[in-house]
């Protein structure tokens, strides 16, 4: 008896299994087919680290400090360590904001931390971390910074730009704008398929699920350009194909227009597969057509429009050069 097993298709479930401590989610994805678990985890985990945006501080103005390498009179950390502090601020803003200027400034006596809840904040913009450390002070003064908070994406490398540090003290900071810290996959095999499990963590400004979803969202932006994508049938052809200077959107399949059921089931039958095809009828041609009536040449004619197209033109060869005929 032959097995099937390597021609049988999984269509895979995702479940949000568990959350895992703060800003933690694990899920999982299952059945998934043999080999692939790999190719989804490590696209998955890829995309997250690096394609979502996020506020971070680029830059600081610490009262008394003229460059990195100074330090502070009754201040435990040296500037190198304070600005290290501030890298690690997970800070959220609106959408209708994309910079603000944070201020912070605390007069206090004996042994006290800083911290990044003393920064103050007007309506849209949020500390998440408010626990973590600036600074530590070892007697009574006076501690003061202004921050520069900008959206971006990936690690910025001295974020801010030469020309943005305009005031004497300001110091650029080596930004982090993507909110994930963690990412990690687990394959589970079970004989005749798989199951994957992701672990997620973010420092709070998002919540997981939503950072998987727009992370998988731009993947799919990104590898949709591949969607319509055709390769002659017998592979003899394709130097042809290129030659022939034919646009690429003629050969768009009709199946992946936006078209009624109707219209489409009517084209099909005409053996009308690429909009190549399609553009080299006339008007009356398709009004010829069994079934395809008025409202059906109107929606394809619009169709045609909103790609930059019309019909009755002639394309030489056309079938013969995508199908290699």
């Amino acid at each position: 008896m032959s097995n099937n097993n390597s021609n049988q298709e999984f269509v895979p479930n995702i479940q949000l299994k568990e959350e895992l401590g703060a800003f933690g989610y694990k899920i999982q994805v299952s059945p998934v087919e043999k080999g692939m678990a790999h190719i989804l985890g490590n696209s998955i985990r890829r995309f997250l680290l690096s394609s979502l945006s996020g506020a971070s501080i680029i830059k600081v103005n610490i009262d008394g400090v003229l460059h990195e390498y100074s330090t502070l009179e009754d201040v435990k950390e040296d500037v190198v360590e304070i600005v290290s502090n501030l890298k690690k601020v997970a800070i959220k803003l609106d959408k209708n904001v994309s910079k603000v200027e944070l201020e912070l400034s605390v007069t206090k006596s004996g042994v006290v931390v800083v911290t990044a809840g003393d920064f103050k904040t007007t309506q849209g913009i949020e500390i998440i971390n408010k626990d973590q450390p600036i600074a530590t002070l070892t007697n009574e003064r006076e501690f003061s910074l202004t921050a520069t908070v900008s959206v971006g994406r990936n690690v910025g490398i001295l974020s801010a730009l030469p020309t943005e540090l305009e005031k004497v003290g300001d110091i650029a900071v080596d930004s982090d704008f993507n909110p994930i810290k963690r990412v990690a996959f687990e394959i589970f095999d079970n004989g005749t398929n798989e199951t994957l499990e992701v672990f997620v963590k973010t420092n709070g400004t998002i919540e997981p699920l939503v950072a998987v979803t727009k992370a998988l969202e731009y993947f799919c932006e990104q590898i949709s350009v591949f969607v319509s994508l055709r390769v002659p049938s017998n592979g003899k052809t394709g130097d042809a194909l290129l030659d022939s200077n034919i646009d690429p959107i003629l050969l768009k399949p009709i199946d992946d227009l936006e078209l009624t059921v109707r219209s489409s089931n009517c084209l099909r039958a005409e053996n009308i597969k690429y909009l190549g095809d399609l553009v080299q009828y006339s008007e009356s041609q398709l009004m010829k057509i069994p079934n395809l009536g008025k409202k059906s040449l109107n929606e394809i004619k619009q169709i045609l429009i909103d790609n930059n197209l019309s019909l009755g033109v002639q394309i030489d060869n056309f079938r013969e050069l995508v199908e290699g005929k």
